[in-house]
């Protein structure tokens, strides 16, 4: 018998920080997250969304930036390298999220550039923007994060799933 995802399913929209934040999505995929949107574009007016895996929300369409975090029951910010942080999107995603009531985290995945200006006073910002602040070694990590605040895996396969019921 494989154990099975709970009834709820958090909708979690990831919004990648900076060029290296955004190649952290096809990890994503590779490790077989799924049922998570991607903050492909933000804008104000129409903002671009992608699916990553099966089983995905769906904002309102067309949605601004706003509209699709409001939708969100979680917010994710990933980021690499500090001193690429859009500081302006983290505001507006993050007030946008605050308005929704959605839980609002900043994951950092191997995060670089914490002493250069730019990626101290981006720390700076994403303390004073989300609820919590994480930091972990690699993309694997985040992965199992990112399962985890949605709601667990659907079924667990192979030795995991004999582990879990034996």
């Amino acid at each position: 018998m494989n154990p099975l995802r709970r009834s709820y399913e958090a909708r979690v929209l990831v919004v990648p920080l900076g060029a290296g934040s955004a190649l952290l999505t096809a990890d994503l995929a590779a490790f077989g997250v799924d049922g998570i949107r991607v903050l492909s574009n933000p804008d104000p007016v129409r903002a671009l969304t992608e699916p990553l895996g099966s089983g995905v929300w769906e904002p309102p369409a067309p949605a601004g930036t706003g509209e699709v975090t409001r939708s969100a029951d979680m917010v994710v910010l990933i980021g690499t390298d500090l001193s690429d942080v859009p500081e302006s999107t983290v505001r507006e995603v993050c007030a946008a999220g605050r308005e929704g009531g959605d839980l609002l985290a900043a994951v950092l995945v191997d995060p670089q550039n914490w002493a250069d200006p730019a990626g101290a006073s981006a720390m700076v910002t994403l303390r004073q923007e989300v609820d919590m602040v994480i930091s972990v070694r690699g993309p694997r990590l985040l992965a199992g994060l990112l399962d985890v605040l949605r709601g667990g895996a659907r079924a667990e396969t192979g030795s995991a799933a004999a582990e879990v019921s034996a």
